[in-house]
C-alpha cells in the first residue's frame, strides 16, 4: 500500500537519489545524474522548504518523491521549480498523481499557493509532457526557458 508523507529519514533520500540517477542515466535527456548529485539536489529542496517535500512509501520503502520551492509573486505564492519522480517499477499506479495532490493541497492550505511553475520534457512518446497536459497544465507560449554556461557568458561580458 502506498502512503504519502513527509520525509521519514535521510536514508530515504539516498534510496530515491539512486533510483533517480539510474533512471535519468537511461533517459532521452542528456543529464548525467549520479546518486551524490541527485542527493545534493534533494537536500537543497529539503533545506529550503522541508514541508514541501513529500515521499511516497510502499511498506516503508521510498518509491517516489515530489518537492518544490515557494516564491511570492504578483498573483500570490507560486510553487517554483518543482521536481517529481516515481521509481520505474512503480510508474502507472497513480503515485505521481497522489504526490501532486498532496503537495498542492498542502501548499494551498498552508501558503495560499496559486500556481506551479516548472519545466518538463518529453520522450519519444510525449511523456511526461502529455501527462501534465492531461492534468490541466498549460504551456506558456511567450515564456522561454534559458540556460547558459556562465563561464562562457562572463567571457562575452
Amino acid at each position: 500500500m502506498i502512503n504519502i508523507s513527509n520525509l521519514k529519514n535521510d536514508k530515504d533520500l539516498e534510496v530515491i537519489a539512486e533510483a533517480y540517477s539510474n533512471y535519468y542515466a537511461n533517459s532521452v535527456l542528456e543529464e548525467k545524474w549520479t546518486t551524490p548529485s541527485a542527493l545534493e539536489m534533494f537536500k537543497y529542496f529539503y533545506d529550503k522548504n522541508p514541508d514541501l517535500l513529500f515521499v511516497a512509501y510502499n511498506n516503508e520503502r521510498p518509491v517516489g518523491i515530489i518537492m518544490s520551492l515557494l516564491k511570492p509573486w504578483w498573483d500570490g505564492m507560486h510553487l517554483e521549480d518543482g521536481e517529481l519522480f516515481v521509481c520505474e517499477e512503480y510508474k502507472k499506479q497513480g503515485i505521481a498523481k497522489q504526490l501532486i495532490k498532496t503537495l498542492f493541497t498542502y501548499a494551498i492550505e498552508k501558503y495560499d499557493a496559486t500556481v506551479l511553475e516548472a519545466h518538463t520534457y518529453e520522450d519519444e512518446n510525449g511523456f511526461p509532457y502529455c501527462w501534465y497536459k492531461r492534468l490541466g497544465f498549460e504551456t506558456v507560449d511567450d515564456w522561454k526557458i534559458i540556460s547558459g554556461d556562465i563561464n562562457k557568458i562572463v567571457h562575452k561580458l
